[in-house]
């Protein structure tokens, strides 16, 4: 008998902790799915020891260039978490005798949503873009592909195509400036080749070689840069980076 009432309360513990686990995996992650997921591309001109902060917050521990992003370029790290709600955005240079701007903007940031804050411009005039990346995960064998267009020049500029060798056909068309495509299905498992052209022409402005994309994945090309600069540190170029 006695036997029989250890075999029943080790069957009861094992229940409630079962319970207890269960509930617990259940509100982390209800918890998670109402925090707001950022991640930061360094788009200004010239940009060099740049960090960003939420509220008062530093996020990024290594300083970012231009081209560089928080948290990373792969889909392990591609976002940051933050609380929901409306927050104020810092962009500095951390040198003190910089001549970046320092820029200081709010946003809301929904629970549940993703976003990409760029910063683009020149050094004295550092603005933000930010973008919600309404995106749904491909189930079959091809990826999903986002353009983003921050490139700068201070006189008037066409808007641009990009353009996939592998397809022969652009990827995404005559996106204006600070404008962005859909998501696009794109194809996977093959080295691609990825133009930058004017809207409408056959001239490469910019060229990212061998590029693979992966399949049930999610990307963002960005175009950025000065538009006249094909050398330097302000050249004209473009990045692709993991969503999912």
């Amino acid at each position: 008998m006695k036997l029989k009432y250890l075999y029943l309360f080790i069957a009861v513990s094992a229940f409630i902790a079962c319970t207890k686990n269960f509930d617990g995996r259940t509100a982390e992650q209800t918890s998670l799915a109402k925090k707001s997921y950022i991640r930061f591309y360094a788009g200004s001109l010239a940009a060099a020891r740049n960090f960003i902060e939420i509220d008062n917050m530093r996020l990024n521990g290594s300083p970012l260039s231009m081209g560089g992003v928080f948290p990373g370029t792969s889909t392990v790290t591609a976002f940051s978490v933050i609380d929901p709600g409306l927050k104020t955005i810092k962009i500095y240079d951390s040198l003190i005798t910089t001549i970046q701007a320092p820029l200081s903007v709010s946003q809301n940031f929904e629970g549940g949503q993703y976003y990409t804050i760029y910063s683009h411009d020149t050094s004295n005039a550092v603005k933000a873009l930010v973008t919600n990346d309404i995106f749904n995960i491909p189930t079959d064998t091809t990826a999903s592909v986002k353009f983003v267009n921050i490139i700068y020049s201070s006189s008037v500029i066409p808007n641009i195509d990009l353009f996939s060798r592998r397809k022969g056909a652009n990827i995404a068309t005559n996106i204006p400036r600070l404008g962005s495509s859909a998501y696009i299905p794109h194809l996977t498992g093959v080295s691609d080749t990825l133009d930058i052209r004017a809207t409408g022409t056959m001239t490469n402005l910019a060229t990212l070689n061998a590029f693979t994309f992966n399949a049930k994945r999610v990307y963002t090309v960005v175009f950025r840069g000065r538009y006249e600069s094909t050398t330097g540190t302000m050249t004209r170029n473009l990045n692709v980076i993991a969503t999912y």
